[in-house]
C-alpha cells in the first residue's frame, strides 16, 4: 500500500532517474564547445542554429556539469538531441550547442560534484547533487514540466541562462 512517504520517495526517485539520464558517457568529450552527436534531431523545423547556455550560481567549484538538450518527445522520456559535460572551474559554466534545427528545446542538467559520472542520491532516491532545468524551472515531486522548461531556438545565434537554486 502506498502512503504519502512512499509516494514522495517514489516520485523523487523518478526525478533522480530522469536527471541521471543527463549523464554523458565517460568517453564523451569534456570540452563544452563540442556536443555529443545528435541522436534524435528535431526534423520538423528547418534552420541552422547555435545555442549558448550559461549556467550560473554554481556553489562548488569542482567536478563537472552534465547537460542534456531535448526536444519535446525526448524531454518526456525519449533520447536527447545533444549532450555534453563541462568542467567546473568557477561559479558559472558556458555550454555551446551548434548545428541545431530551429525549434523548441528543454535542458536537464546536474552538477556532478564528485566527478563519478552519476547523479548521486540518498537511500530514498533524493538527489544529493545540484540539478536544474531550462528557464530555471522547478519540478514538483519530479522533473520540471515541459511547458515550464521549454524555450525557443531560432535560426542563428541564441542564448539561454539557467540558475541553480
Amino acid at each position: 500500500m502506498l502512503n504519502l512517504k512512499n509516494l514522495l520517495s517514489l516520485s523523487v526517485a523518478c526525478t533522480a532517474i530522469t536527471l541521471s539520464a543527463c549523464a554523458i558517457s565517460p568517453d564523451a568529450p569534456e570540452v563544452a564547445s563540442k556536443p555529443a552527436p545528435i541522436s534524435a534531431p528535431n526534423t520538423d523545423v528547418t534552420g541552422a542554429a547555435s545555442l549558448t547556455v550559461t549556467i550560473n550560481n554554481i556553489e562548488t567549484q569542482q567536478g563537472n556539469i552534465s547537460a542534456a538538450l531535448f526536444d519535446e518527445a525526448g524531454y518526456k522520456g525519449g533520447p536527447q538531441v545533444s549532450g555534453m559535460n563541462a568542467d567546473v572551474t568557477g561559479d558559472s559554466v558556458v555550454l555551446n550547442f551548434a548545428d541545431l534545427p530551429a525549434g523548441e528545446y528543454g535542458i536537464k542538467l546536474f552538477h556532478d560534484v564528485n566527478g563519478n559520472g552519476e547523479m548521486d542520491t540518498n537511500p530514498f532516491g533524493i538527489p544529493t547533487e545540484p540539478y536544474a532545468f531550462s528557464n530555471s524551472a522547478v519540478g514538483m515531486m519530479g522533473p520540471a514540466k515541459w511547458d515550464d522548461a521549454k524555450f525557443t531556438v531560432q535560426a542563428g545565434d541564441n542564448s539561454h541562462a539557467i540558475t541553480f537554486r
